[in-house]
């Protein structure tokens, strides 16, 4: 197995399984042991046996033992790795042309059955019967297919079709037995050809139960045609990528800024790691050195070294980039091959519920959001934190997998988590500094887009909030009319002047306590530490009652600093409504206040005030503006605004640049597509579903909200255990769920699909627990908190 010369032409015959000599040893030592993990696992490596491999063996292929085991595997990856040699891996046989494929993969089952843990993929060609490779599937365990051009019924396979060489009765198996796919896709330009992109979009979707892993890092030996072509597969929860062979850092680098450290797994490329060669990008295209036999004598740095070794550093250098942690890196390594294969892993992740009980011991309420807290879903049950987000997909720190049908971070993501155009914002001004002496002109171009679609408005002010831009808003109104007192219709945060809603008042010498914000949202919201000199400056009205409104007015019409309220929350308004208070507004020369913080984004561009034809004094701004980033806004008239200047009103972390950055792009996205309307219609297929199942199982439901913030309830005296339920077992069908659904515009009519076929068989549940009276006893834990309550 040592390199040979060719004594014609004086070169050395790349294609033999190189001696391992102290230069690669020291390499490894001083580059990669600190890097690799112990106990990783190889998502891609080959084991054969030469007799099965027909006329056109591989001399590399040929170069080994006539029989390569997985003992030969550990042996030879053991030479280079020393102490960081895998444990288990992904195997499957070496393809070829002639290859005899029955034989081959009976040798592969073998070898993997004495292996457990380890597992292994069967060859298939068109040219299979799909009856006879089920049978075996089941026979031998494996785990899935290792699909390959070669087989295509063509000359030139480099040129076919996927198509060509991966049978549909494949996908069909995979999906039905949630099988794997690996697939070397071809083609000049692989991820970049929209062929390739169609091709794996349609199937994934079509098949949701198989698992696609895109070998080598989806063929990106030439590193930009996967940076060019990644992003056509965003959103896909079923496809994989390995790192096998490829040796520059581009590919990788592109699979983790779209899927993250959990999709990308380390495969090796067993016996190509052997030689001493690497691929190179090359104009539009790639090379390998093998292919031209470069004297490196020429060279007075360039030594050789295993390609195995040269694709490990592409890896070390794309994380680093990337910025993984340690834990990271062992997601790629150790983690993510052996959660898709449902192998034991190798060290216990963290328990959720276990963490969150400890936070609840340092954090008074156990969040710093009520609307996040577990008890408000499933206590003991709801997964508290996460360690990925991305779409619509949601990892938690155990590494399961979620689509959130849910709060989309509290309405916040309207765009989904992650998004890649307010990331590349972000990501810029984070490397160009964040904060400085000086301002970040991004505000002024942000203020400049919000007036240009509000055009009733002049001026704008940013917070990093929404609670305490609704603070600066009233704190503007008081200033602006020299009163103290506010008519308020909705929720708008937890600071004192709302708060002040439910302080004790004098009735007639008499103390009461009333919960004037119970129909509100929030029921419950205790006003302790508020100070009490302010009872009675926050006067309740609710929504679409200008009866209420005016009994306020008849008492305090002309200490009213503002009218502050949600143009709407969960129905439109009555006509005359929104006109009515306006009319009011302007006769007592009180500036209305509309809070959009959850409305706004969701049902026009901009602030869904501009649905009803309504102009404000203020409007106020946060969540969906900067999709996940903090920002808040406050825009309004001149003549309002102005009075901003005659208040202190300041703060340093209001200009800082990422909120600004974030909001720019997710501002002029919103700008370019018509996101309500999707949001409107993944929301009334949901809605739409509900209704349905509920009918079909004679569960009581009641939905309700606009489409794009839908809410579902139960008609039942245990409407809160019922939810509580329906979300437990949702978390074991994979879905975040429960009495919301704030679509996004990552959600697409599968995910709906796939989640009220989940629902289908809970609500079947539901409707036996109602029936045999044990909705509580079902749930495995305390029935969910409605409001706001002590965490004990």
């Amino acid at each position: 197995m040592n390199a040979s010369v060719s004594q014609a032409a004086n070169e050395i015959n790349p294609y033999v399984w190189a001696t391992i000599n102290d230069e690669d040893l020291k390499l490894f030592d001083q580059q990669l042991k600190s890097f690799v993990p112990p106990n990783s696992f190889d998502a891609h490596a080959h084991l054969w046996r030469t007799a099965d491999l027909g006329t056109l063996t591989p001399p590399l292929a040929a170069a080994g033992p006539s029989e390569v085991t997985r003992a030969v595997y550990d042996e030879r990856l053991s030479l280079w790795m020393p102490e960081r040699c895998p444990t288990g891996g992904l195997f499957f046989p070496f393809p070829t042309r002639t290859l005899n494929v029955e034989a081959a993969n009976q040798f592969l089952a073998d070898q993997v059955k004495e292996s457990p843990d380890s597992r292994g993929l069967m060859i298939v060609t068109p040219r299979q019967k799909p009856e006879a490779v089920e049978q075996q599937v089941v026979k031998d365990g494996f785990v899935g297919f290792k699909v390959y051009h070669l087989f295509a019924e063509r000359e030139d396979t480099l040129f076919a079709p996927t198509e060509e060489f991966l049978p549909e009765w494949a996908w069909e198996l995979a999906h039905r037995y949630e099988l794997v796919i690996m697939l070397h896709m071809v083609l000049p330009r692989a991820l970049a050809e929209p062929a390739n992109q169609t091709y794996i979009r349609q199937h994934c979707e079509r098949y949701p139960g198989a698992k696609l892993i895109l070998a080598h890092a989806a063929r990106g030996f030439c590193g930009r045609h996967t940076v060019e072509g990644i992003s056509s597969l965003r959103g896909l929860e079923n496809v994989y990528f390995d790192t096998s062979a490829v040796c520059e850092p581009e590919a990788f680098e592109a699979i983790l800024k779209v899927f993250g450290p959990t999709r990308l797994l380390f495969g090796a490329d067993f016996c190509v790691t052997e030689m001493r060669s690497r691929c190179v990008n090359l104009g539009d295209g790639f090379l390998w050195l093998d292919e031209i036999r470069p004297d490196f004598s020429h060279s007075r740095f360039a030594k050789p070294t295993l390609l195995g070794i040269e694709s490990l550093l592409a890896l070390k250098q794309a994380c680093k980039n990337q910025h993984l942690t340690d834990g990271d890196v062992e997601e790629v390594f150790c983690l993510g091959a052996r959660r898709l294969l449902k192998l034991p892993l190798t060290q216990n992740p963290p328990d959720v519920q276990a963490v969150y009980r400890e936070a609840k011991e340092i954090f008074p309420g156990g969040t710093q959001l009520l609307s996040k807290r577990p008890e408000m879903f499933a206590p003991d049950q709801w997964p508290a934190y996460y360690r990925e987000a991305r779409g619509c997909e949601i990892i938690d720190i155990e590494g399961r997998h979620f689509i959130d049908m849910s709060l989309g971070g509290i309405l916040a993501c309207i765009l989904g988590y992650s998004d890649p155009d307010v990331n590349s914002a972000v990501i810029r001004r984070v490397t160009l500094g964040s904060m400085a002496t000086l301002q970040t002109a991004d505000e002024l171009e942000l203020s400049k887009l919000l007036l240009k679609i509000h055009p009733w408005a002049q001026n704008a002010r940013f917070t990093r909030a929404g609670g305490e831009s609704m603070v600066v808003a009233v704190r503007i109104a008081r200033a602006f009319t020299g009163r103290d007192k506010v008519a308020i219709c909705g929720y708008h945060g937890w600071h004192d002047w709302y708060l002040a809603a439910n302080l004790t008042v004098n009735e007639n010498d008499q103390k009461q306590q009333i919960d004037h914000l119970t129909g509100h949202l929030l029921p419950g919201l205790e006003p302790r530490g508020v100070p009490t000199n302010l009872a009675g400056t926050a006067l309740t009205f609710h929504y679409n009652k200008l009866d209420e409104l005016d009994e306020i007015i008849t008492k305090h019409g002309h200490e009213l600093a503002a009218v502050v309220m949600e143009p709407t929350r969960k129905t439109d308004p009555d006509p005359n409504f929104l006109e009515g208070v306006r009319e009011r507004c302007d006769r007592l020369d009180t500036p209305l206040i509309f809070d959009e913080i959850s409305s706004g984004w969701r049902l026009c561009l901009g602030g869904a005030h501009r649905n009803y034809g309504v102009e404000p004094d203020l409007a106020v701004f946060a969540k969906a503006l900067g999709n996940g980033f903090p920002i808040g806004a406050i825009i309004g008239t001149q003549a309002v605004m102005q009075a901003a200047q005659e208040s202190f009103i300041s703060s340093t972390f209001w200009t800082e640049g990422v909120g600004p950055a974030a909001a720019v792009a997710c501002v002029k996205k919103q700008m370019e597509f018509d996101i309500p309307a999707h949001l409107a219609h993944i929301g009334s297929l949901a809605i739409e579903g509900w209704e349905k199942l509920g009918c079909k199982h004679k569960v009581p439901v009641n939905t309700g909200g606009h489409p794009a913030m839908a809410v579902l309830t139960f008609d039942h005296p245990e409407a809160a255990a019922l939810t509580t339920l329906m979300t437990a077992r949702m978390l074991n069908h994979g879905f975040l769920a429960g009495g919301a659904f704030n679509a996004s515009l990552a959600h697409e009519p599968r995910h709906v699909e796939a989640y009220l076929a989940a629902l289908d068989e809970v609500f079947a549940e539901l409707a036996t627990a109602i029936q045999d009276g044990e909705i509580r006893k079902r749930i495995g834990g305390p029935v969910k908190h409605t409001g706001f309550a002590r965490l004990t």
